[in-house]
């Protein structure tokens, strides 16, 4: 997830980065890398976020997941709360 302080920046912290699914939400968050600086672009099915400096992508967030991804990889992800212990 990522915070927008006005300027499209991001602030997270993504250091401790771990994959989950947010059962009641329905939003799956997939980190790819690491980024002090985030920008979020918005695609038809969720988030792609972007290092504001290289353009590389650091995650994804799928909206609808349930609807765009395979059921036994979202049953093996933890949901928010307890990320403690899937690092992506």
């Amino acid at each position: 997830m990522t915070l927008d302080d006005g300027s499209g920046l991001s602030s997270v912290d993504m250091s401790d980065r771990f994959a989950y699914y947010d059962r009641e939400t329905d939003i799956a968050w997939l980190p790819t890398g690491r980024s002090d600086r985030v920008v979020s672009e918005e695609v038809e099915w969720g988030l792609i976020d972007h290092d504001s400096g290289t353009d590389a992508v650091v995650a994804i967030e799928i909206w609808s997941a349930s609807k765009h991804l395979p059921m036994d990889l979202l049953e093996r992800l933890p949901a928010p709360a307890d990320t403690h212990g899937v690092l992506a």
